[in-house]
């Protein structure tokens, strides 16, 4: 029985009529927190130097760069979550050039900047070492080192604590059809409670995409479809924009979200096709890197 299966079982016992409870259940996301505090399992590292396959040269940008290094995730040691098929075992290692990023416009150039490295268990590995263009001073490439330990949240979207004025007519009504959602929000606290979080420090993986601004959902909507729905009344084009948006939110995933070390406004989001996690299609990933001041 998996997280979601263990959240019906609960509601319905609790007298929730079970249509609801289902459609209350498919609100629900379930992601990895990991924190630098030595609570829940080893879940990887932030910073240091990373471990590539030998041969492997370090990841670069278009310029010639390397991409600094600032996450490795255990795949063998993170928690198991529904919807959310990370590989058995081996590591993910994370590459961001914040700066390039900024810079990049659309979503293929900032792409160039960002890199997912998937190493699988019983690869022969050695300590990344990168090579800087002739003629430029020397940087660290490196983000300070830090251990971090991970446990399972649940997670519902924010729109469900919304007056109906700020909701599509698909929002208000799901919101109707559940008169018990207070009540189920509460089971899903009790097994799965909210930590506190500070996104420069922690990392997520899964879940829904943290944005202090549009989230990368909004991004990667289909244009056409957005304006096609200018031509519709209000109501009806929020209803649209809703569920573009909900498509996209269940074709992708957040593969890790964090703050970037030492940038304070700087957050980096990683998202990934369910489809592509399921075949290890890391080169696939789409980085969208939040500046937030």
């Amino acid at each position: 029985m998996n997280e979601r299966d263990q959240f019906r079982r609960a509601a319905i016992e609790q007298g929730v009529p079970e249509d609801e409870v289902a459609r209350f259940a498919e609100l629900i996301r379930f992601r990895i927190h990991a924190w630098q505090r030595e609570e829940g399992v080893h879940a990887g590292r932030r910073g240091g130097r990373p471990r590539l396959p030998v041969g492997m040269p370090w990841p670069t940008c278009p310029k010639g760069f390397p991409l600094p290094f600032l996450l490795r995730l255990d795949c063998a040691a993170l928690p198991r979550v529904p919807d959310l098929a990370l590989p058995a075992d081996g590591t993910l290692l994370f590459f961001l050039d914040q700066e390039g990023a900024q810079d990049a416009c659309g979503i293929e150039n900032e792409k160039a900047y960002s890199r997912v490295v998937y190493v699988p268990a019983g690869t022969e590995t050695a300590d990344g070492e990168y090579v800087l263009p002739v003629g430029t001073a020397r940087e660290s490439f490196l983000a300070p080192e830090h251990e971090m330990y991970a446990a399972v949240q649940a997670e519902l979207p924010d729109w469900l604590d919304r007056a109906e004025e700020w909701l599509c007519d698909t929002q208000i009504q799901l919101l109707r059809d559940m008169p018990h959602r207070k009540e189920m929000s509460a089971l899903v606290e009790q097994p799965w409670p909210e930590r506190d979080w500070w996104i420069e420090r922690d990392v997520f993986v899964g879940g829904y995409t943290i944005s202090a601004q549009d989230p990368p959902e909004v991004i990667m909507m289909d244009p056409e479809r957005v304006q096609q729905g200018w031509s519709l009344p209000r109501a009806e084009r929020m209803v649209a924009r809703y569920e573009e948006e909900q498509r996209v939110m269940r074709e992708w995933v957040p593969l890790a979200q964090f703050g970037v070390p030492d940038e304070e406004y700087v957050n980096a989001r990683f998202l990934i096709r369910h489809d592509d996690l399921a075949a290890r299609r890391f080169d696939r990933v789409l980085s969208f890197c939040e500046f937030t001041e």
